[in-house]
């Protein structure tokens, strides 16, 4: 277990639980989609079973749920019934006031269904009660960054590689072309730099030009904006150091962030695609960032493969930019993509590039055969990579394979099939567990309870595991991912949320359970574990793809289309 829950809180949890609740009342907790993943991969070889013992239940929740077991009403209800008339009037009332008359089943369902904020009072309080350890009160959410900040430069970065520099003078004539070829996709492997370069190219063209004012990035996700802020903090700070004195003031504007500039000025505004899209969906909205977007002097997407997509279009015409039969605008527009494909769709592919004038800015100075050359150089790692033939056969049923030929992607409904089968889940776990234990690995569901019930199985196992989702808490996310940077947690789990915008250059090796057809989303996968040594990262990663026979399929997984990657 990771320090911050380590075996003695853990062991402290599992008896309080033991003697106060019933099996019972322990599975009103349970998620029976993931215990029966946990089970019957761990009894491929016996007797079926689909149903966690009774004496395991305990364990299984704390393992379950870690630092938020408390944060499940439905236990929390359990626990509560347990408590006398006495304790349930001390606990439902407030510090100062004792608390109304009223029914036991009214105090039961106050104190069970109060709201629930980790890490606070009540949280602590509840805790302390039935002499819970205080870390499962839960982990604190600590207060966001400000909706913007002024950053005064004076630290040095590491010089630029040639291939970036060269790319900072391809970008910087794109910025300053004419209209009509002020357009450009910027490529780059994953681990190579690729933001920092922007970023540099962006920042040293908006400082010499007066009259430039606001620098737009957009982003897919919450970690992206989130990284593309921290790049330009960076980058600005180590201007400082080369004379630069100029204020650079930052503008979030994604989740629960909404700053845009209302008067006239100047700096970088980092936003989502989805914040955008919801502006504009208002009137109100929409003219305000439209009086904005009179102040915007370069727009940069960021993954930019995803901007053929309908809410790209929309949010662009806000801002004068469109893709018709007359496309020329004065705002230079600049894509950043390590896959600059839409798909393995040609026509998709055609439109992608036609958004970008159809220049593509690669570095010559890393030739045809660029990964190579950044591996030969040290600055992506060496590639091991192993294909399991899991020996497991699936088959698509009538409506997903109509999905998949509409889609050309391998429908969730499909996904969740191949995750509960237990057989595959106990070679998986082999396969998990023969990789040395002091390697940092990172793991690709199935599905978010094939991701769960996988790191349960590492820790029922003896390894230290977390899971991170799209529903785990964004305070919770980020200790867990600070937690497996450092060391503390060796195989991090997940589902759909780690593609991106997630740095942790240590990564020993990458393992994609779950099968998919798409080159992009493989290549964001692998690429969490191609940092180098020159950048911080490893010599080599394993990257491991599970192979499996799938019926009623005509097509090519990822993996098949990318082999020459390996070499």
């Amino acid at each position: 277990m990771t320090d911050w829950l380590n075996l003695s809180d853990r062991d402290e949890a599992v008896l309080i639980l033991r003697q106060r609740l019933s099996p019972k009342a322990l599975r009103e907790a349970v998620d029976r989609d993931i215990e029966r993943i946990v089970v019957t991969s761990e009894h491929v070889r016996g007797l079926y079973r689909s149903r966690m013992a009774d004496s395991e239940l305990p364990e299984f929740l704390v393992d379950l749920y870690g630092v938020d077991l408390l944060q499940n009403r439905a236990l929390r209800l359990e626990l509560t019934k347990t408590l006398d008339d006495a304790q349930l009037r001390a606990l439902a009332s407030d510090d100062d006031e004792r608390a109304p008359a009223s029914s036991r089943a009214a105090l039961i369902e106050t104190i069970a269904g109060r709201r629930w904020h980790p890490g606070k009072h009540w949280a602590r309080r509840f805790a302390a009660a039935f002499g819970f350890p205080k870390v499962y009160a839960g982990v604190v959410g600590h207060p966001g960054n400000p909706p913007y900040e002024d950053v005064e430069p004076h630290i040095a970065l590491p010089p630029l590689h040639d291939y970036q520099r060269e790319l900072v003078t391809k970008l910087l004539q794109v910025l300053s072309a004419p209209e009509g070829k002020n357009r450009a996709l910027l490529s780059l492997p994953t681990g190579a730099g690729k933001t920092r370069t922007a970023v540099e190219a962006l920042l040293g063209w908006w400082d010499r030009n007066e009259s430039n004012r606001y620098i737009l990035w957009i982003a897919q996700s919450d970690e992206l904006c989130e990284q593309a802020i921290e790049a330009f903090r960076e980058v600005w700070v180590d201007c400082g150091g080369k004379g630069t004195r100029k204020i650079l003031r930052l503008y979030r504007c994604w989740g629960d962030y909404n700053a845009l500039p209302e008067a006239y000025g100047d700096g970088v505004v980092v936003a989502s695609i989805q914040k955008l899209h919801e502006i504009i969906s208002t009137s109100a909205g929409s003219e305000l960032l439209s009086d904005f977007a009179d102040d915007v002097c370069a727009i940069v997407v960021d993954e930019a493969h995803h901007a053929v997509a309908s809410s790209y279009t929309a949010v662009m015409e806000t801002f004068g930019i469109t893709f018709g039969r007359e496309p020329a605008t004065p705002i230079p527009l600049i894509g950043l993509s390590a896959t600059p494909y839409r798909s393995a769709d040609r026509e998709e592919n055609t439109r992608l590039a036609r958004r970008f004038y159809s220049q593509l800015l690669v570095p010559s100075l890393l030739g045809d055969e660029p990964i190579r050359t950044l591996r030969d150089r040290g600055i992506l790692a060496r590639v091991d990579h192993r294909v399991l033939e899991t020996g497991r056969q699936f088959e698509l049923n009538e409506a997903e394979e109509q999905r998949y030929r509409q889609m050309g992607q391998l429908p969730d409904s499909f996904l969740r099939k191949v995750g509960e089968d237990p057989w595959r889940n106990a070679f998986l776990l082999k396969a998990l567990l023969e990789l040395p234990a002091d390697w940092p690995v990172l793991f690709f569901g199935c599905s978010i309870e094939h991701a769960s019930a996988i790191a349960i199985l590492l820790r029922r196992a003896g390894r230290t595991a977390a899971v991170v989702t799209g529903s785990t808490r964004r305070a919770t996310r980020r200790h867990l991912i600070d937690e497996f940077r450092v060391g503390r947690i060796q195989v991090l789990c997940n589902y759909g949320v780690l593609t991106t915008g997630f740095d942790a250059p240590k990564i020993r090796a990458v393992v994609i359970a779950r099968p998919t057809t798409s080159v992009v989303l493989y290549e964001q996968m692998i690429g969490r574990g191609m940092r180098g040594p020159l950048n911080g990262g490893t010599e080599e990663c394993t990257v491991i793809d599970l192979a499996d026979n799938i019926n009623r399929f005509a097509g090519q997984m990822a993996y098949t289309r990318l082999r020459d990657a390996w070499r």
